[in-house]
This record gives C-alpha cells, structure tokens and sequence, in this order.
C-alpha cells in the first residue's frame, strides 16, 4: 500500500512540475481581456487606416453637432468648413473584446495649420463589418 501512495505522490509531484511552469507562463505574456501593444504602428496600414476613419467620424460628429470634444474646439463654421486632417497613428493599444477595441493615439493637423494629438477608442467587429468611434479626445501635454 505505502508503495502505491508513493509512486502516485511521485506522479502527482511530477504533474505540478510540468503544469506549473507552463501556467506561468502563460500568465505573464498574455492577460485575458488585457490591453496589448500593436507592434509596427507606422508601417500597420490597418491601423492607419482606422485612425484616418477615426478622424473621419469625429469630423461628421461636429458636422452634425454631436461631438464629444465641443469645449476643446471651437464650434464656428470655420471649424466645419475646415475639419481636422488626419497625418498619423503614432501609438496603438488593442484588446480582445465583442470584437477589438483599439486605443490610438492620433496626431491630426487642425484648420490653423498647427498639428495636436487626441486620443481614440475604437472598436471593430470584423464579422459584423462593424466600426464605432467610442471616443475622441484631445491630448492635454502630447507625448510622441
């Protein structure tokens, strides 16, 4: 009897061992619902691409008088006439949602030539054909 409890106290000792690393691992290269980086901004033409949409839509909002930045930006028909101009995403975040949410920060040029940054989120739902602008914020001390 005790060599069966030993040979099986041996094989449950080896299990732990050979579970327990690989848990670990596990836990620390990927969060479940955790937000991640987006390697290669610059050159993720997909990710370009959502922010020039993200800007789009922003643009549409103010046209339509439901922005969500309407203290940040001067609601004048300057500002409608001459909207913000996407020029790049020069940071990306996403995490695994209903879909993927996508954090960017997107630097545009405004209707006085200056460029500024904001912040947008973003989430996408490829089997849906889906995108919806969450957010669109300016950056109080851009960060590059």
């Amino acid at each position: 009897m005790s060599q069966v409890s030993l040979k099986l106290s041996l094989f449950g000792l080896l299990v732990i061992a050979v579970v327990t690393p690989s848990a670990n691992a596990i836990r620390t290269s990927v969060v479940l619902g955790g937000k991640s980086d987006v390697p290669n901004v610059q050159t993720n033409m997909e990710v370009q691409e959502l922010g020039r949409y993200c800007v789009e839509q922003f643009n549409l909002q103010e046209q339509s008088g439901k922005g969500n930045v309407a203290s940040s930006i001067a609601k004048t028909d300057t500002a409608v006439l001459n909207p913000l101009t996407f020029s790049r995403v020069v940071s990306a975040q996403q995490q695994v949602v209903a879909g993927l949410k996508y954090y960017l920060r997107i630097e545009v040029t405004q209707p006085d030539g200056t460029s500024r940054m904001f912040d947008s989120v973003v989430v996408v739902q490829p089997w849906l054909h889906s995108k919806k602008l969450l957010g669109f914020t300016p950056v109080a001390t851009p960060i590059y």
